[in-house]
């Protein structure tokens, strides 16, 4: 799984502004082929491209699930969830961000304010999630809303019970593209 960020030129970053040296692009295509999502390697080459099954509007949350008990990652944040050959996409799109403290993660950032203003504001900037298929332990109905629970396996912490908890919003605009991603509880 991808927590991070993604800017104007599509170029994916990690929650500390680190470049993961890779693009992902959706890519509109003629209504034979479908729409695609395309993960590249910025420089040299090498590329994977998924065909979108579903889309739709909707909110994201995050939390590191321990054992039952949650910590927030990522505050509930408007945005785009498109489901793919491969797995889950989702780009927030919120309508307002505050100047003081733009981003909807819960991480504390090691760059200057300045520099972080100049990502979302200048560079687009805005906070992504991507959740291959594979690492989708299952999926649960919980409140308005579908929480998928993506694997967090730790060498260096064999035994303990941690997993992601993604919450997407509305249950009822979702349930059709969430169908069949993991098993149900």
């Amino acid at each position: 799984m991808i927590l991070g960020y993604v800017d104007v030129e599509d170029r994916i970053y990690d929650l500390n502004f680190a470049t993961l040296r890779l693009r992902v692009r959706v890519e509109a295509a003629g209504p034979k082929e479908g729409s695609r999502v395309t993960f590249s390697q910025v420089a040299g080459a090498g590329s994977a491209s998924y065909r979108i099954l579903k889309e739709a509007d909707a909110s994201a949350e995050v939390s590191m699930d321990h054992d039952g008990k949650r910590v927030p990652l990522l505050l509930p944040v408007a945005g785009h969830l498109i489901r793919h050959e491969a797995g889950l996409l989702f780009f927030a799109t919120p309508t307002q961000r505050d100047p003081d403290d733009p981003g909807f993660f819960l991480v504390k950032l090691r760059a200057m304010p300045s520099a972080v203003r100049y990502f979302f504001e200048d560079q687009e900037g805005r906070e992504m999630i991507s959740i291959p298929l594979d690492e989708i332990l299952r999926t649960e109905a919980e409140g308005d809303g579908i929480t998928v629970y993506v694997s967090a396996a730790n060498v260096a912490l064999p035994k303990e019970k941690i997993a992601y908890a993604v919450q997407l919003r509305p249950a009822s605009r979702l349930g059709q593209l969430l169908s069949g991603v993991g098993p149900s509880s």
